[in-house]
């Protein structure tokens, strides 16, 4: 019976807005639909959490809702309970801060253990800051890879680059990573000394906001160019 219970049990990867104050208009009504009955939600932050389940506008109030914060740090042993009510048959959504669950955020530990468990996977189409920047590049999207934080320390820092470098010139590989936003600037100018002048660089700032702007030209140019000011703007950072 339970075997039983565990193959009707869904989990289901619920993406964000970029925008924590924007729209969730990204979603379809079939989507929506699939998403509507449901109860349980994991999720990485309790309170952007609550305000993205309150515009899916579920059958039940959220009042009534069982929301379970997780994060990288969430031994295996807690996870594993958190994923008992889809083993006893009730749907359970999987909710990322921004963006898709798993790419670039905590949650891959929770789908592997419904794949153990056999409670089916279903993700739903959202926005992805790492696809929408490279998308909108120009780069090389058959041969990518992300990096997620650069290293702080300087001279850690220099080295990946370098290990980027080599890969854009001898695989044509598209290198992308992010920044804390109050570091852009210096990363900005670190980039600018460090890189070749020949090799391009995209900066997506604020995607599928207002206030979006995606800049991509060769390193020469941005040398010669007026800077934009990115403290404090969420940013993605590509080189090919």
């Amino acid at each position: 019976m339970e075997n039983e219970k565990s193959k009707l049990a869904t989990l289901f990867l619920i993406p964000s807005s970029l925008d924590q104050d924007g729209i969730y208009d990204f979603m379809v009504d079939e989507q929506r639909r699939k998403i509507r009955d449901l109860k349980y939600f994991i999720v990485e932050n309790e309170k952007s959490a609550r305000r993205t389940i309150k515009k899916l506008k579920l059958s039940t109030s959220i009042q009534e809702l069982t929301i379970i914060p997780h994060n990288k740090d969430t031994s295996i042993e807690i996870l594993t309970s958190y994923i008992n009510p889809s083993i006893e048959g009730e749907d359970i959504g999987l909710l990322s801060d921004a963006g898709l669950p798993c790419v670039a955020d905590p949650g891959s530990q929770i789908v592997k253990l419904a794949h153990k468990n056999n409670i089916k996977v279903v993700p739903l189409v959202g926005p992805s800051s790492i696809m929408l920047s490279l998308m909108a590049s120009g780069f090389n999207g058959q041969n990518f890879r992300f990096h997620g934080y650069l290293p702080i320390d300087k001279d850690e820092k220099n080295k990946k680059l370098e290990s980027m470098k080599k890969d854009i010139l001898e695989n044509y590989e598209t290198q992308i990573f992010i920044e804390t936003p109050y570091r852009n600037n210096q990363l900005l100018d670190n980039l600018l000394k460090v890189i070749d002048e020949k090799i391009n660089l995209c900066v997506a700032i604020n995607l599928t906001t207002d206030k979006e702007i995606i800049v991509s030209k060769n390193i020469g140019v941005w040398k010669k160019s007026s800077l934009p000011d990115l403290s404090k703007k969420l940013c993605i950072y590509l080189l090919n």
